[in-house]
């Protein structure tokens, strides 16, 4: 809870201070993951929708009952819904993909499906395996606000009114969809269960909203082209700009939490600057490589992990300029 006014009326005391990226970590690190296991019922008409992997339903009186696990320790961080859902279903390389929406709003249903897929197949090709047996795609309410769609462990909340029940005809110039299945997908690579930064440190949303939007934005390049992503990248650019009279305009790899302007915005104007000088081949090896050292069990890594991962694998005469898109 950031918000020093609820924190008061809450008598917890002053927020502690971020770390700062050069203090260590204690070792051995502990990630505070957990074996999450959760039994959930609603009325029966409706389908509830937790973390974990689905394992029974059953009925007992008017309620249904739903039984979901984790296939192993995952981070505490887990999500609830239930409503009266329908649900397609699909599968790409033995992950089952599973959309739980309203009946009114189908019209997105298959796109997202196959926008997943396409994301699927470029983190599972470029990055490492995807961590879990399936992954989830759940309509929530409109009035929910602050966010488009968020990601938990093989799971992602979608707001109904930017995916479901958005029209796309009218977006001429943008593919919502894709933009939102690349994001919140990759986040099975950046910041759900693989590379998980201590969000107590300053830079750790440098880790996973950037690397995130890069993805996002690769996945649009494989889809619409270098035309399509010139269009995104003028967009973000624009955002920017017009955010930084509301916002610190930080080093990016000391990103604050919640600076979105920073770590969205700033941070995928910088991948795509290091896009145009050593390539998507080569920024993706590092990123596999960056995986390999620092995804769980082993310890959390630094933004400055990830730029000597770019760093080692660039020529020296760039080491300069690559140095700068983090600052």
């Amino acid at each position: 809870m950031e918000d020093p006014l609820e924190r008061k009326k809450r008598a917890l005391g002053k927020a502690s201070a971020l770390k700062k990226l050069e203090q260590p970590d204690a070792l051995p690190y502990d990630y505070g993951y957990v074996d999450l296991e959760t039994i959930i019922s609603s009325d029966s008409d409706q389908t509830c929708i937790a973390t974990g992997e689905f394992i029974r339903k059953w009925q007992k009186g008017n309620r249904n009952f739903f039984h979901y696990k984790s296939t192993g320790p995952i981070p505490f961080r887990f999500g609830i819904s239930s409503a009266v859902y329908m649900v397609e279903k699909s599968s790409y390389d033995n992950i089952s993909i599973e959309v739980y929406y309203d009946s009114k709003h189908a019209e997105n249903v298959k796109q997202l499906i196959n926008d997943s897929k396409q994301t699927l197949a470029y983190c599972q090709n470029n990055f490492g395996k995807y961590p879990f047996k399936s992954i989830r795609f759940v309509e929530i309410s409109g009035f929910v606000s602050g966010f488009n769609a968020t990601a938990y462990p093989g799971m992602i909340f979608m707001n109904e009114n930017m995916t479901f029940h958005s029209d796309l005809r009218r977006e001429k110039t943008r593919d919502v969809i894709n933009e939102l299945a690349g994001h919140e997908l990759s986040h099975q690579w950046w910041g759900n269960s693989q590379i998980d930064p201590d969000d107590r440190r300053e830079d750790a949303t440098m880790l996973t909203e950037t690397l995130a939007m890069y993805t996002e934005l690769m996945c649009y390049k494989h889809k619409h082209g270098p035309e399509g992503v010139k269009k995104m990248v003028k967009m973000y650019q624009d955002l920017y700009d017009i955010g930084k009279a509301n916002s610190v305009d930080e080093d990016l790899m000391r990103v604050s939490p919640g600076n979105t302007n920073v770590a969205y915005y700033k941070g995928l104007l910088a991948m795509y600057q290091l896009h145009e000088l050593i390539g998507e081949q080569k920024i993706n090896t590092a990123l596999r490589t960056f995986l390999q050292h620092y995804a769980f069990p082993h310890r959390p890594p630094t933004s400055k992990d990830l730029i000597h991962e770019f760093l080692r694998i660039s020529e020296p005469a760039l080491h300069k300029n690559i140095r700068k898109l983090f600052l």
